[in-house]
């Protein structure tokens, strides 16, 4: 009712428009527009700029000492035990591999000459060989790679191969090719490390065959060696000749 009534007295007086706005927001009992103005406009004091912006380089500082010295922080919570617990086979494997390389070396250096091969089948026990014949066994670049040659007494044949010890891998490998088949046999072998026998198993069987066997090779002295199939369906016996 005081604003509708101010009003018609504006009209009737002549007030300036500017007059009239300030006796109209005096009336309405509010403050003029100009100064509602300035008290909703934020206050730009230079003094508050200038430590609101020395507070954000601060805050950056301390971010980037923070971080790196988080960072370093993880190793102590067991990220360093983790990159070591993923690389601990490898530094394991390592010593192992040393450690079968004199062993196996002394095995193939003992192979080395002339030997005479007897063969018994499972069941017999101290009868005479089912099949004998001789093997050669000479070195081929090193004491760690050997070649050999066997021919048997009663029949054409022949075989020969390489047997040796790879010093990466820590592990035996053997192949062999008769003039009885058309295949390669490649073996894996395991040195134990309780006595001198190594445990061969298949790479690849031989063509024509249905499946390579696994063999056992004991050294039992050193002028007497066994090789023999796991399933022990015969076994070789070979005698050092002197």
């Amino acid at each position: 009712m005081q604003c509708r009534s101010f009003a018609r007295a504006v009209a009737t007086s002549g007030l300036r428009e500017s007059e009239a706005q300030r006796g109209w927001d005096a009336a309405a009992g509010c403050p003029p527009r100009s100064e509602a103005r300035r008290a909703a406009r934020p206050v730009q004091n230079p003094d508050s700029m200038s430590l609101y912006r020395k507070y954000l380089r601060i805050a950056g500082l301390v971010v980037g000492i923070v971080s790196p010295a988080f960072a370093a922080s993880l190793p102590a919570q067991g990220g360093g035990q983790a990159r070591r617990a993923v690389a601990a086979p490898s530094s394991d494997a390592a010593p192992a591999r040393e450690s079968a390389l004199e062993p196996a070396r002394s095995m193939l250096r003992h192979l080395v000459g002339r030997w005479r091969v007897e063969i018994r089948f499972a069941g017999n026990f101290d009868g005479p060989p089912d099949a004998s014949g001789t093997r050669v066994v000479a070195a081929l670049f090193d004491d760690l790679r050997l070649q050999w040659t066997e021919e048997l007494d009663s029949a054409r044949t022949r075989s020969q191969g390489l047997l040796g010890f790879d010093s990466r891998s820590g592990r035996f490998y053997s192949s062999t090719v008769d003039s009885a088949g058309s295949g390669v046999e490649f073996l894996t072998g395991t040195l134990s490390t309780l006595e001198p026998l190594v445990t061969f198993i298949p790479i690849a069987p031989a063509s024509g065959q249905k499946g390579t066997e696994s063999f056992t090779w004991t050294m039992v002295d050193q002028d007497h060696f066994t090789w023999a199939p796991l399933d022990r369906g015969w076994r070789a016996v070979l005698t050092r000749e002197r």
